[in-house]
């Protein structure tokens, strides 16, 4: 076990630990402030903030000897009986320079900025920097440019930290951005012709450090310190990257990434940074709706329901079968709910998972860990390959296990449509949530001529919910908590960002009713405590439990222990008063 000193107190650090200062300090709870580094990108030391004086301490005599000079810490190995010094009027003095040149052509724009509330420059300057402002010559003010379609760039707030150029060459390997010019003209700017328009641009807008790059989507529509975050899940493909959906008055407003390193590293995509403009479509599903008189008419939930459940209980007393799709949007624990109430109904009843929507093929970026890094790796923090998968749905293999639980085996939809041809099947009752179009009017038509009663359970209307004898309003991707099973076979936990629309009902409550299970809304950790006790593919989530990074469904971790690393100015807005406490700690296995 190695022993490193910081500010005159000793700690531990495991044998064979790769860990820089500023890893180090963070874990011991001391805040060295940086903007250029990053634990996915190659060191550059550019910023100069982070420069701490350096030592080492004999241990035999316990002599120390320091560096004479200021050494950034970002770049600085940490090994036995290093002396590390922050608080020094040496190392104080350095921050206050640093900022005050920072600052020098920044224009003081903070109340119209977008990233005021999560900005850097604004705490670093507030607890390192000075009051007043020496600089008395004239400013320099670069242009503001589009740099793609979603992405502004403010030059002249820009500190040249260079996490986007670096983002763009070792991580997507697209290369759009560069650095043009020298000194004090520099600016980053895109090769002619060239947007930053790779699959994984927004992440330039997370990285930066300050208000230069911007998203245009999120553009003056809301301070950050009224919105509200959620850890979730994001829906739009099997990787499953986890996400801070970010709400406000009962909208989502933005999708960030949040951390996890067996899953997303420290990105996503923009398809599903953007995909949270399908939880405010304003043709959402409003009400639940019965065929009366030839018609679909509004009514309210508890006569849906009840009419739902009544005639499927007809159906199975007459002895005719029910088909039942469940949609790979599903939760585990809707699917488990869906599945116990139509096998109890009648044990004959088919169930099929839902059409799985697949286009194109996966695209993995595999991060360079050399070419641009200096000539080896010196991230500290080796970064995943990321993969968005073509498979666009969050659960197809959580409800596969449940279907193999249920009937032993899983049924596609295409073979369901084979067997309704074939077979009589009096009751059909579907699940969606699909965000893209997936039926045609004649594929409904011809669906809907197969069955006697239909029932369609969706968030929005499809041409199979204008056939439908009952529609029921579920819940969208942000309006219900559950769990999914990733591409890796890993269940992760989402939290609802939204409650429920009015006239709608989130799936498990749906599911909960008509079971016949009272008492109120139904928290999805009891569903899944009771499915890890029932279905032996889910015995890793007994007690309804599933840690923050979400847990192998083989129950066994591979690899180390994965560290954890989150810019200290990317905490909540309104509690980063005490953001080197709980914010930056190394990874410690919590559950929700």
């Amino acid at each position: 076990m190695a022993t490193i000193v910081i500010d005159g107190k000793e700690y531990p650090l495991a044998d064979g630990e790769n860990l820089n200062v500023i890893q180090a300090a963070t874990r011991a709870g001391v805040e060295i402030p940086y903007f250029c580094w990053h634990p996915a990108l190659s060191v550059v030391a550019n910023c100069r903030m982070c420069e701490v004086e350096i030592g080492s301490k004999d241990p035999k005599t316990g002599e120390v000897k320091m560096i004479p000079r200021l050494t950034p810490a970002c770049q600085t190995p940490t090994r036995d009986m290093t002396v590390i010094v922050t608080n020094s009027p040496k190392v104080k003095e350095n921050q206050r320079m640093v900022m005050e040149y920072l600052l020098i052509h920044h224009p003081l724009d903070c109340p119209v900025c977008d990233q005021a509330g999560e900005c850097s420059l604004q705490d670093f300057s507030f607890d390192y920097g000075q009051a007043n402002h020496r600089y008395v010559e004239q400013r320099i003010v670069n242009p503001r440019k589009d740099v793609s379609d979603k992405i502004q760039l403010n030059q002249y707030r820009c500190i040249m930290c260079t996490r986007c150029v670096r983002f763009t060459r070792e991580i997507t390997q697209t290369g759009e951005l560069e650095v043009i010019r020298r000194a004090n003209r520099a600016e980053i700017d895109i090769f002619p012709g060239r947007p930053v328009d790779n699959p994984l641009a927004g992440n330039v807008v997370d990285l930066c450090p300050v208000g230069a790059l911007l998203n245009k989507e999120f553009l003056h529509k809301q301070r950050v310190w009224y919105l509200t975050r959620h850890d979730t899940v994001c829906v739009r493909c099997s990787t499953g990257c986890n996400i801070y959906a970010e709400e406000n008055v009962g909208k989502i407003w933005r999708f960030r990434p949040r951390f996890n390193p067996h899953v997303n590293d420290y990105w996503i995509c923009d398809e599903g940074r953007y995909s949270y403009q399908a939880a405010n479509d304003p043709a959402l599903l409003g009400a639940m709706y019965i065929r009366q008189e030839g018609g679909l008419h509004a009514v309210p939930v508890d006569q849906a329901i009840n009419t739902v459940g009544r005639e499927l209980e007809r159906i199975a007393r007459d002895g005719g079968i029910i088909a039942g799709v469940l949609s790979p949007f599903l939760t585990v624990e809707e699917a488990y709910l869906m599945a116990s109430y139509l096998k109890g109904l009648n044990p004959a009843n088919v169930l099929a998972l839902g059409p799985v929507p697949v286009r194109g093929e996966d695209v993995t970026f595999a991060p360079d860990l050399v070419t641009g890094r200096g000539g080896g790796n010196t991230s500290f923090l080796d970064p995943r390959p990321f993969t968005i998968h073509a498979e666009k749905c969050p659960n197809r293999r959580g409800v596969e296990a449940i279907l193999a639980h249920f009937q032993g085996e899983v049924i596609d939809f295409v073979s369901l449509l084979e067997r309704t041809a074939r077979e009589a099947h009096q009751g059909l009752y579907v699940t969606l949530g699909e965000l893209a179009p997936w039926i045609d009017e004649a594929g409904a038509r011809d669906l809907r001529s197969r069955v006697a009663f239909l029932v369609v359970q969706d968030t929005r209307p499809t041409p199979l919910a204008h056939l439908a004898d009952v529609v029921l309003a579920g819940a969208t991707f942000a309006e219900k908590a559950g769990c999914y099973v990733n591409a890796d076979e890993r269940l992760q936990y989402a939290e609802a960002a939204l409650p429920p629309r009015d006239g709608s009902l989130p799936d498990l409550d749906l599911f909960a009713i008509l079971l016949g299970r009272s008492g109120g809304p139904i928290d999805s950790r009891d569903i899944l405590a009771e499915l890890a006790e029932d279905v032996p593919a889910f015995a890793a989530a007994r007690e309804g439990r599933v840690s923050e990074f979400g847990v192998p469904l083989s129950g066994h971790e591979t690899g180390p222990p994965p560290r954890r690393f989150i810019d200290p100015w990317m905490g909540l807005a309104q509690t980063r008063a005490g953001r080197m406490i709980k914010t930056n700690e190394m990874y410690d296995s919590k559950s929700h």
